[in-house]
């Protein structure tokens, strides 16, 4: 038969995992929040940030950028997919533009997410640049008067991408 003090130390036990674990939870969260209400768009950050398991269970700036880069090199990839793809059913100047930009886009998501560990100050940068190229592409759209709207949503989410890592990255120096 176990003692009642056997119990009270299983229970304490428990009681102080649950607690740690809580508590390592509303630190990623408070990471989230952070970042988030600096970037471009609070809610869409958070819904980005707070929907992903890696980002919740980080514990530093650090490792936030890492995961949150991570999610900008796929999503931006995505994107120079589908432009890459549209582009050989419509190959109007404006979308070689465009995947020209996107091309830019990976390479300095990639840039940045590397750069973590080194140097912070270029990782910054790269991040920005990011943001700077989905521009790119929406002013060729727009000067060109080509309207494709898939087009400008993903240039819209890879600008909150770029927020997100410049933001982030900011906090590392």
């Amino acid at each position: 038969m176990e003692s009642p003090l056997s119990y009270a130390l299983a229970f304490f036990f428990a009681l102080f995992l649950f607690l740690s674990s809580s508590s390592l939870a509303n630190a990623s969260t408070q990471l989230i929040d952070d970042v988030c209400k600096n970037t471009i768009n609070n809610a869409e950050c958070l819904k980005i940030l707070d929907s992903n398991p890696q980002a919740l269970s980080a514990s530093s700036y650090k490792d936030l950028a890492q995961v949150a880069l991570g999610l900008a090199i796929a999503n931006a990839e995505d994107s120079q997919t589908f432009i890459n793809n549209l582009l050989k059913s419509d190959p109007r100047d404006a979308i070689k533009e465009c995947a020209s930009s996107y091309k830019a886009v990976v390479a300095s998501f990639k840039s940045s997410k590397a750069e973590i560990e080194e140097d912070p100050m270029t990782a910054n940068y790269d991040a920005k640049i990011a943001g700077d190229d989905a521009g790119n592409c929406e002013t060729a759209l727009s000067s060109k008067g080509v309207k494709v709207p898939a087009i400008s949503a993903r240039n819209h989410v890879v600008q909150l991408y770029s927020s997100i890592g410049d933001v982030v990255t900011a906090l590392l120096g």
